[in-house]
């Protein structure tokens, strides 16, 4: 079995995210991602692979999950 492979350099961090504000998903590495929206919400969403076919997981708001609990 081959390990999954995560991102280690340019992670976000809890200042980066509370900055961000540029619309769009960002990614922290692991599939884990930060999207922001045009009005400026932030959410954590999980993509993954399964059976060929590509799933997002949403994991709630920046404001009720922190970026150590997303991840």
């Amino acid at each position: 079995m081959i390990p999954m492979t995560t991102r280690t350099h340019n992670r976000l961090t809890t200042r980066k995210v509370e900055a961000l504000d540029r619309p769009g998903r960002h990614a922290d590495g692991g599939g884990l991602y930060l999207a922001v929206r045009d009005n400026g919400s932030k959410s954590w969403s999980f993509l993954y692979s399964l059976h060929g076919k590509r799933r997002e997981l949403g994991l709630g708001s920046v404001r009720d999950v922190p970026l150590a609990r997303a991840r």
